[in-house]
């Protein structure tokens, strides 16, 4: 293979003429002959070519290793940026996707648009093999994209390996006399990635040839599936951006309902449940009677269902905790505190609570309790604020959170309800309209 060619044909392909590429430098084979590539063939389309070292500090190699690759891009007269990290060895997730965290946090904080890494097709092909082993679906089968966001920033991963086997890599290091560095810890069995490079792809060169080539082929033809059921995910209620609902059409068969609530945990950036834990999420969000109060807590945000749309808030402990009391002495703006917003009361003629009132009295916020009342006009019935609510279609997981004005024990205003007809504001004279803005716990009611 001519490798120069075939990364030429990877960046014309992928990355825009003249936009800057960092390369990802470990000091090994794979990305030593990446920059090696890019450095003959990225000055012809007009890229300016930097590189970045990321020092984990968890071999005790690990100076010696940013040296080698100061020299490297030293004689190269490429700008290299050494970063360092710290990583628990005993981090939760594991020590390799700590790490893993640590590098794409440095590669997300880039200036240049691009960062390019040295995954070849061996690393494809264990990657598949993880994932299967793991039991993973469309989105893992489909391991590495050539081209990846980072989320959260405006840099993209290019892979221009993907294609190429470690054989030719370092078949293409030989014939340049490229030099380059070995972790030690690639030696280890320990990692599950390296029990399958060393015990069993030399099993399954034995048997099967071209097996890298085919497993490379799989993971491709699950990022297909995985793209229709985005699509497919998108004509069964998932909105294009996050913020917006997810419309549940009861029609869909269980598939579908799945495929969709999946679709839309990712839309909103939580975490995916298990089989079992999407089942029943589903279930709840589909299946529940349509006057049921559907609460669906997971990853530290709440699913709540109302007319046949879910969304996700997020949980927000003094929002929901029922005995809370803020005092409103006649201030413009009143902060109700954490995930309960704030009120603002504009002056107004004509209009809102008389502001002879407001300046006088015992006044509160604090939410409803249940049985309260409330008449909106002087010649009108008196009427359970639990009616007026839902006749004004505020969804019932809103009711709770809204904040309630009163005066003494009796009700005053209600967001999205209106002011109690005892102490509106009449005709010519001076007003205060109040305003309720929840911030980002949920839309405003009403």
């Amino acid at each position: 293979m001519d490798l120069d060619r075939h990364i030429a044909a990877r960046l014309a392909a992928a990355v825009p003429a003249g936009v800057p590429i960092c390369v990802g430098l470990s000091g090994g084979l794979d990305s030593v002959v990446l920059l090696d590539g890019l450095g003959l063939v990225a000055p012809a389309r007009g890229h300016a070519l930097t590189a970045v070292h990321v020092h984990h500090g968890l071999s005790p190699n690990a100076d010696a290793w940013a040296r080698f690759c100061a020299e490297l891009c030293d004689a190269r007269g490429i700008p290299l940026s050494i970063e360092r990290v710290h990583v628990a060895r005993d981090a939760g997730e594991g020590m390799e996707a700590a790490a893993r965290a640590r590098r794409h946090a440095v590669y997300a904080a880039r200036a240049e648009p691009f960062v390019a890494l040295a995954h070849h097709l061996d690393d494809q092909a264990e990657t598949v093999l993880l994932q299967v082993l793991r039991g993973t679906g469309l989105k893992g089968l489909a391991a590495m994209p050539e081209l990846r966001e980072l989320p959260g920033s405006h840099v993209r991963l290019f892979r221009p390996l993907l294609g190429v086997a470690r054989s030719a890599l370092r078949e293409h290091a030989g014939a340049r006399a490229l030099r380059w560095i070995e972790d030690e810890s690639n030696a280890s069995l320990a990692p599950d990635r390296n029990y399958l490079r060393h015990e069993i792809a030399p099993r399954l060169d034995a048997r099967f040839a071209g097996w890298r080539e085919a497993t490379a082929r799989c993971a491709g033809h699950a990022a297909a599936g995985s793209r229709l059921a985005d699509e497919l995910a998108r004509l069964d209620g998932v909105p294009s951006a996050p913020g917006a609902g997810l419309a549940l059409d009861v029609r869909l068969c269980a598939e579908r309902r799945a495929n969709a609530v999946r679709a839309f945990l990712a839309l909103e950036g939580l975490a995916m449940p298990s089989r079992a834990r999407l089942a029943e999420m589903t279930r709840q969000l589909y299946e529940a009677r349509g006057d049921a109060r559907v609460r669906v807590l997971h990853d530290g945000a709440m699913l709540v269902r109302h007319r046949g749309v879910a969304r996700v808030a997020p949980r927000v402990a003094d929002a929901e905790s029922p005995g809370w009391r803020v005092a409103w002495h006649g201030e413009d703006r009143i902060d109700l505190g954490a995930g309960r917003g704030e009120v603002r009361f504009a002056p107004a003629l004509g209009a809102g609570i008389a502001a002879d009132l407001g300046r006088a009295g015992e006044w509160h916020f604090a939410p409803r309790l249940g049985g309260e009342r409330l008449r909106l006009s002087p010649a009108g019935p008196s009427r359970t604020l639990k009616n007026l609510l839902r006749e004004a279609a505020i969804p019932e997981w809103q009711r709770e959170r809204l904040p309630i004005l009163f005066r003494g024990g009796r009700v005053a205003w209600v967001p999205g309800i209106g002011v109690a007809a005892e102490f509106s504001c009449s005709a010519g004279r001076a007003g205060l309209v109040p305003a309720w803005s929840p911030g980002a716990i949920f839309p405003p009611a009403g």
